[in-house]
């Protein structure tokens, strides 16, 4: 109970704190300017790009989950688009892990499906992070570490199985087996989906895509304003926004996220703006969508996971 007080403290202060920061970076006669001359074909580009992740991400969890069980394109992104609006009223993490609900079927097996192409999207994030920023060696040990994750996750998985052993041998077996069995049904979907060598460089190639695009969306927002961010800082204002929204606990991460991005690009009037605008165009206008879909999933107005 202490712990998760303290976490909720922690939320709450990370979001004033991101609410602080903005407020102070914004002149709100020089906001009414930029918006009036603003270059809105920009973010109708960002706009599409949107669109983009949206399809390429969900597209990459689809690839993944089919080779695990059954499921349809359609029901995997109404699980994906209501995941938006999930992470809107949780915690980022227990987001991810409800919307896994909605796409019926083994619930282990769709999230280890999830994790797989998720995981992936993390690592390059920092290895690219890390190797655009001058740290190349940490970049590279990162994308060794998918490599070895790929082909050694056996021994992740033996090693995992002896640690319940070990507990199951100190009295605590009803837990470990429980535990066990959860942890067994997650690998059964993870090995599966990692079998096929030409699904996971698509799966890699695809994460590739989907952050170099929310990268490009970032610059053009920014151009829209007439505000030139190098790929460098777009790469490291991005890098910023997921590590602090992911810090904070707050749900959706609103106000982090754009103390990241703020972080990565500097601090003025536009690139407040730059930064709502960004996230609202990449994330929040989806967390709204996202209701509408949820509730609807909820009111049985879907077709079967395997249709």
């Amino acid at each position: 109970m202490k712990k998760k007080v303290l976490r909720e403290l922690f939320s709450v202060a990370a979001f004033l704190i991101s609410l602080a920061y903005l407020y102070r970076s914004i002149n709100f006669n020089e906001l009414s300017i930029a918006l009036k001359e603003a270059n809105y074909e920009y973010l109708f580009l960002a706009i599409l790009l949107s669109f983009l992740t949206l399809f390429f991400a969900a597209t990459r969890w689809y690839l993944v989950l089919r080779r695990v069980q059954k499921t349809s394109f359609k029901r995997t992104i109404q699980a994906f688009v209501s995941g938006y609006y999930l992470m809107a009223i949780l915690p980022p993490t227990v987001g991810h892990i409800v919307k896994v609900k909605l796409v019926g079927g083994d619930y282990f097996a769709a999230l280890s499906s999830l994790a797989f192409g998720m995981a992936m999207e993390i690592v390059i994030i920092l290895s690219f992070g890390f190797i655009f920023l001058g740290f190349t060696k940490l970049g590279l040990i990162g994308i060794a570490l998918i490599l070895l994750a790929f082909l050694y996750d056996k021994v992740f998985h033996k090693t995992a199985l002896a640690f319940f052993r070990f507990w199951e041998n100190l009295g605590a077996k009803k837990i470990s087996e429980k535990l066990r069995d959860w942890w067994s049904r997650g690998y059964a979907g993870w090995s599966i989906a990692r079998k096929n060598k030409s699904g996971f460089l698509l799966v890699f190639s695809i994460s590739l895509v989907v952050i170099f695009i929310q990268i490009l969306g970032l610059m053009l927002v920014g151009k829209a304003f007439s505000l030139e961010i190098s790929f460098k800082q777009a790469l490291y204002a991005f890098l910023m926004s997921v590590i602090f929204a992911s810090l904070s606990g707050i749900p959706s991460g609103i106000g982090a996220n754009e103390f990241g991005i703020l972080v990565g690009i500097g601090s003025s009037t536009k690139a407040a703006l730059t930064a709502f605008l960004y996230k609202f165009i990449f994330q929040y206008m989806y967390s709204i969508a996202g209701a509408f879909v949820f509730y609807r999933l909820l009111g049985g107005h879907h077709e079967d996971s395997t249709g």
